[in-house]
């Protein structure tokens, strides 16, 4: 009796690509999603420092935002991989707590326009044939209610509130121009989370925070590409005023 080799197709790992990996929810999702046996991109300014990061077992990548042609470099280095999930978590707050006019720091206020609103979409479109690559790619903006105009009530954290507005008015407008690649693309807004930029008083605890993002992600599809989807999966008008008095 013939016997007749036949190949086994074995899941193929999938992979995820975020930016400003080195620590908060970043370093979270680098965590939970290696946890989970995926290929991890982790992208940060200063790998030789990243040593929690390179705990998880990632694999480190220098990437720095506030350099936008780096970029290229990065894309160029992964060749034809495919991307299942892009996140573009990168941020930059406000040094200066002071409220009003005196906590304007210029040359930070265009660094913070440059990493929260620019790269993520000059990092998408150079991403576009990996991210197509995969089967059911998904990109994401983490976003923020400081970017929500109806909200502003007070002075002050110019850099973080202008440059999270601009990052969600890029996320709607890059939505539209990867509809014919069928990416879908959101915003996430994980609360108010203990990280150092949300703080230690903040309500939310980072490890639960990420994990329902995570949820989010798993469901997204086209139907919902523009959109700004709370951490529990509720869909967020960008108009925030009207959910947050409910």
């Amino acid at each position: 009796m013939l016997l007749v080799e036949r190949e086994i197709s074995l899941p193929k790992m999938k992979t995820a690509v975020i930016t400003g990996a080195n620590r908060g929810l970043g370093l979270e999702f680098a965590r939970q999603y290696r946890a989970e046996g995926w290929e991890v991109i982790a992208c940060c300014r200063n790998p030789e420092d990243a040593v929690e990061l390179s705990a998880t077992g990632a694999s480190i990548h220098k990437l720095d935002l506030q350099k936008l042609d780096s970029i290229d470099r990065f894309v160029s280095s992964l060749g034809q991989r495919p991307i299942d999930i892009l996140i573009n978590n990168a941020g930059i707050h406000d040094r200066s707590k002071e409220e009003g006019f005196s906590g304007i720091e210029t040359e930070r206020w265009v660094e913070g326009f440059k990493v929260n609103a620019i790269a993520p979409v000059l990092l998408t479109r150079a991403l576009i044939e990996n991210l197509s690559a995969a089967r059911n790619p998904i990109a994401a903006t983490i976003g923020s209610q400081a970017g929500c105009l109806t909200l502003y009530d007070t002075g002050g954290l110019y850099l973080y509130r202008t440059s999270k507005a601009a990052a969600h008015s890029a996320a709607v407008i890059m939505a539209n121009d990867l509809k014919p690649f069928g990416i879908p693309y959101v915003c996430l807004r994980p609360g108010h989370t203990k990280t150092d930029m949300g703080g230690r008083d903040a309500p939310y605890e980072i490890d639960e925070s990420v994990r329902m993002m995570r949820d989010v992600l798993d469901q997204v599809d086209m139907t919902q590409t523009g959109c700004f989807l709370d951490r529990t999966g509720a869909l967020i008008s960008w108009n925030m005023e009207e959910d947050l008095n409910e």
